[in-house]
């Protein structure tokens, strides 16, 4: 919300700034609250190779998702150039794995399908809740025709149902025994209030759709928790930090890559690709010009990744939670 009236009454680039004092703030109550965890050290030589390799990969991709939704057609010369040489550098990133001597994410982590499905859960569901997060408020602007602080607290009934289902989805986890039906049942929700969404994408009321969005939220929101707890609880203590840092990268590039697919629908859905049409100029688009069914296909998609995520989540073993006197080994 706050976005919003910086946006409306003052000038948009203040959303950034703003972060700068926050992100002070929260990089001291996080460095006082790190400093009184117990500590698993052992030495270590830092693989910058492939973590260079896996960078460069993903910035290559996200560059070739982005220019495709703008600058060129999806078959056009340097789209797939592009798109090949991400792939070239995927490749050489697996090579790098399995022939470092201490490989930035270990082969025994990637070879735990626990792991493998945590990280597909999280691309998909952690990316979607970016995505969306970024595409409702252009749906409640262009498609229901509210300004940018309306769009500001559909926002928050979004991320409120996210941050209550989060909280809830953490404390249910710990006292059931099968715990995976938290995020199951969850998602499940979620699925449903996106396919309501998809089936009236220009007729609801600003409040039905703040209430369909937070039962996506608190349908999402479980999926924090029970990934990080999920793939911690598969590993050993001491690739805890390599474990949770490879599922923060994958949903961020879940988010990156799923953020791009939601532009290429809206903006292909207004003009063809390769136009030079952004999502900033969107707002500038012809009045008349028809929102709605491009973010039908927005909430189609939205609701095809989540059950992709719900499919990752629901085929993984089960294994039982342990407490901090956990053993010193994978859990079985």
């Amino acid at each position: 919300m706050l976005g919003g009236i910086l946006t409306d009454w003052l000038h948009w680039s203040l959303i950034f700034w703003i972060n700068l004092p926050l992100g002070a703030a929260a990089l001291i109550m996080t460095d006082r609250a790190l400093r009184r965890l117990p500590r698993n050290d052992r030495p270590h030589r830092l693989d910058f190779v492939g973590a260079a390799l896996m960078v460069g990969a993903a910035l290559v991709l996200l560059l070739a998702l982005n220019w495709g939704s703008s600058r060129y057609a999806w078959t056009s010369p340097p789209l797939l150039a592009l798109f090949g040489g991400s792939v070239v550098l995927w490749l050489a990133f697996a090579l790098r794995l399995i022939s470092a001597p201490e490989p930035f994410i270990p082969l025994t982590m990637l070879r735990e399908p626990v792991v493998f499905g945590i990280v597909v859960a999280g691309f998909f569901s952690i990316g979607t809740i970016i995505g969306l997060s970024i595409f409702i408020p252009l749906h409640i602007e262009l498609v229901l025709g509210y300004s940018a602080s309306a769009a500001g607290l559909v926002l928050i009934a979004f991320m409120s149902g996210a941050t209550l289902g989060s909280m809830a989805a953490g404390r249910l986890m710990v006292r059931i025994k099968r715990y995976k039906r938290v995020p199951v049942l969850a998602i499940s929700i979620a699925v449903s209030a996106l396919l309501a969404l998809a089936a009236f994408p220009a007729t609801l009321s600003l409040a039905e759709v703040a209430v369909l969005l937070a039962l996506v939220g608190a349908g999402v929101g479980p999926m924090y928790p029970a990934t990080t707890v999920i793939i911690q609880n598969a590993v050993l203590p001491h690739q805890f930090g390599i474990a949770t840092g490879s599922l923060n990268f994958f949903r961020t590039l879940g988010g990156a890559v799923i953020v791009a697919i939601f532009a290429a629908i809206v903006l292909g859905g207004v003009h063809p690709p390769g136009t030079g049409l952004t999502l900033d100029r969107l707002m500038h688009t012809p009045s008349g010009t028809d929102f709605a069914e491009p973010f039908r296909l927005v909430f189609l998609g939205a609701a095809a990744f989540l059950a992709s995520a719900l499919l990752a989540i629901a085929i993984i073993e089960e294994h039982p939670l342990h407490g901090p006197a956990r053993p010193q080994g994978p859990a079985k």
